[in-house]
């Protein structure tokens, strides 16, 4: 079946759409999905929408129970210990994979880390920022399958970076990080720009499973 096939366009765009809902907490976790209610909020037919939720279980946004539908899957350690260091690990191989970061790059780095700063008192907006500027900062590697994966590991850990923004004092200490990968890159040190991401990663996973635990 093509890729422009109108269903799949649609189921596309609905777990998109679902997922977001997921992600904000509207829909909260462990938290049954009422399909009749969720279709009519979405606009579309049930058949459609629970193809998108059986393509978010793939995800392991949702699961399924026989006879009683779909629920949202619930936030756990097991999860963080499974997602964090894949994510880490690609993201430092897309790094060390790309071979040339323009001044225009680094300009917009700063640039956004600046924003990432001010938006300390905004949890959500310094999420979002900080989402762009990891994005910008692999942006540059070649590796278009590599960033492909990396995008879906990403979706994965946004519920979890939603409680990790929420305490300043590790928003600072994320712009403080972020610099000095700027810094590393601006200097041509590849590996030490990448010792520092993994250094980010881990304080991030650190703080997470301490949340948790």
């Amino acid at each position: 079946m093509p890729v422009s096939d109108p269903k799949l366009a649609l189921r596309a765009q609905l777990a998109r759409r679902v997922r977001s809902l997921i992600v904000m907490q509207t829909l909260a976790p462990g938290s049954h999905i009422n399909e009749s209610k969720l279709s009519v909020e979405l606009g579309v037919s049930r058949t459609p929408l629970r193809e998108a939720l059986a393509s978010l279980e793939a995800e392991r946004f949702v699961r399924s129970e026989r006879d009683r539908g779909f629920f949202v899957t619930n936030l756990s350690t097991d999860e963080i210990r499974q997602i964090y260091p894949i994510g880490r690990e690609l993201d430092l191989l897309a790094l060390r994979s790309t071979l040339h970061f323009s001044d225009a790059t680094i300009e917009e780095l700063r640039s956004l880390n600046e924003s990432f700063s001010d938006a300390k008192s905004d949890a959500e907006k310094a999420r979002l920022i900080d989402t762009r500027f990891h994005r910008r900062l692999i942006g540059s590697c070649r590796n278009e399958r590599l960033l492909h994966i990396i995008d879906s590991v990403q979706a994965s850990m946004e519920r979890y970076e939603r409680i990790y923004m929420g305490d300043q004092r590790d928003l600072t200490r994320s712009a403080k990080q972020h610099a000095a990968i700027i810094d590393a890159i601006e200097a041509d040190e590849v590996e030490a720009a990448a010792a520092i991401l993994a250094q980010h990663w881990n304080y991030g996973y650190e703080r997470l499973l301490a949340t948790f635990e």
